[in-house]
């Protein structure tokens, strides 16, 4: 790749443009997601007659990481020797949950196997196996809490086990993950058997799908990702109603450190700008994920936006409903046409809703210029297209010839990416901020397209290191935020570099810019 300081070739400089990009505020009128209707009938857009006029925490965001670290520090804040509690305050721009997590595929689902050996590779062989032992403690984690929580939320949000496959459907991509599992298999011991591998010969009457090379199957989970985190908001607002607001359809317009200015200096440093008056706050936690460099401008570039596009589509008249047991990948190879930016993910994800028999799937598969957007009140007509071909071709029995893809709803949502493609947490330094002096705001952004087997355990160890306590033996070190990190693993160079290791392929769409 070229040198940043060098004159660029047209697609990277484009990139590098595009992810420079102020992300700006969530859009005021988005694409529709299923998943978000009907709305929650108490939670969704519920607001305070007034905002607090302090809060000891702002967590800015209402997804699945925001919600994760406001349920830790309210239940943990006493443990920690506050008698009384903390006070959180919940900020969203939009309804509760209408960001990523009201907008994804609804997996609980870690690619700890065939993602091992890019890991070992970029991070080592120990940052490999604490993120991949990470990642299925999560999903274990978040299936056990669900249902400790009762009945009533497990009906409510359709969490279940289910046994995940990732069909590979061209040759490299088989190999490549087949080498991964077994890579996998031998570093952590002691999930050698969580993975199994499944031969060409076997994989269509095992999977109802055609064209696979081979296939990866292992535990997973599938949830209604709406209900499931609004169905909480509910919960905690009920058990702590004096120590938590959520504010719903209040946007951050602004944060000012100004701890000279004010008779609760000491204690609430931080004035919080929105639309309906300011808050003063103790510390702040920035839980927007691809939006987090609006608030955050000298982490643009750092982490941005990449949206990806999801469907509900009928299944074909011949599916059988299996949405209780199984969920489906296709994978095939990465590509980018350099030309006419048109960026093949090879990755399309699907599960099957266990009552209704639709099938929810969704790709990110578009050019470079509609993908590195935060802009998700539109989908674009790639992406609907790839969508509209893919699950009459992808199962063996299901869908007639006769019969066409049925699409009943489609939507687009944003994910937040890094350079390094591992998530940024912690206490971020002052030069990244934006603000001197400020040393209370904290960040859990960046999943890199896979927040459900890492965002509730990575809210809660952020909330706990925000109260002091310990979570190194469990939580990935290289997850932390720090000025080198940065500097280095997220500067420009690596964020280009990203883009043109990825093939190169000549496509023969119409030319354009990316």
């Amino acid at each position: 790749m070229a040198n940043t300081r060098d004159k660029l070739p047209a697609f990277l400089a484009e990139i590098k443009e595009a992810v420079m990009e102020d992300p700006g505020l969530p859009r005021n009128n988005p694409t529709i997601s299923l998943w978000q209707e009907p709305p929650h009938p108490t939670v969704a857009s519920i607001q305070s007659p007034t905002l607090p006029q302090q809060t000891d925490f702002v967590v800015i965001g209402s997804g699945i990481t925001g919600c994760s670290v406001t349920k830790t520090l309210l239940e943990q804040s006493v443990l920690s020797g506050n008698a009384k509690g903390n006070h959180v305050t919940l900020l969203e721009a939009r309804t509760l949950v209408s960001g990523a997590t009201g907008r994804n595929g609804g997996h609980l689902v870690t690619a700890a196997g065939h993602t091992y050996a890019n890991l070992a590779k970029k991070h080592g062989e120990e940052n490999a196996k604490d993120i991949t032992r990470f990642s299925i403690m999560n999903i274990d984690y978040l299936l056990k809490m669900v249902r400790e929580m009762g009945p009533e939320l497990e009906e409510y949000s359709q969490i279940r086990d289910i046994i995940k496959v990732m069909v590979a459907q061209d040759v490299p991509t088989w190999e490549s993950s087949k080498k991964s599992v077994q890579a996998f298999q031998k570093a952590v011991e002691e999930h050698k058997t969580y993975h199994r591998l499944i031969e060409k010969g076997n994989v269509e009457e095992r999977w109802n799908v055609k064209d696979g090379f081979g296939a990866v199957e292992h535990p997973a989970g599938a949830v209604w990702p709406y209900r499931l985190i609004t169905g909480i908001y509910a919960r905690l607002l009920e058990k702590y109603p004096k120590r938590l607001s959520i504010e719903a359809n209040t946007p951050v317009t602004d944060i000012k450190y100004d701890p000279v200015v004010h008779e609760y200096a000491n204690q609430y440093p931080y004035t919080i700008i929105t639309p309906r008056g300011s808050i003063r706050a103790g510390q702040v936690i920035h839980c927007t994920n691809g939006f987090a460099s609006h608030l955050l401008s000298p982490l643009r570039g750092k982490v941005y936006p990449f949206r990806g596009t999801m469907s509900v589509q009928k299944a074909g008249s011949a599916l059988k409903n299996e949405g209780n047991f199984r969920s489906w990948s296709g994978m095939n190879q990465v590509s980018l046409d350099p030309d006419t930016g048109m960026y093949q993910t090879g990755l399309y994800y699907l599960q099957q809703n266990g009552i209704t028999g639709d099938i929810w799937v969704g790709t990110e598969s578009s050019y470079l210029r509609d993908i590195l957007k935060s802009d998700d009140t539109y989908v674009t007509s790639e992406s609907w297209d790839a969508l509209s071909r893919f699950l009459p071709n992808f199962f063996s029995e299901g869908w007639s010839k006769a019969e066409k893809a049925r699409i009943k709803a489609i939507w687009s949502g944003i994910q937040g990416h890094t350079a390094d493609g591992l998530p940024i947490v912690g206490n971020i330094p002052e030069k990244f901020t934006g603000r001197p002096g400020s040393t209370g705001e904290w960040i859990a952004a960046g999943f890199n397209g896979y927040g459900m087997d890492k965002c509730w355990l990575t809210g809660e160890a952020l909330a706990k290191i925000i109260l002091g306590q310990e979570v190194d033996e469990w939580f990935p070190k290289c997850f932390r935020i720090s000025e080198g990190r940065v500097k280095h693993a997220l500067s420009m160079t690596s964020v280009l570099t990203k883009f043109d290791s990825v093939p190169k392929k000549k496509r023969t769409a119409a030319k354009g810019k990316l």
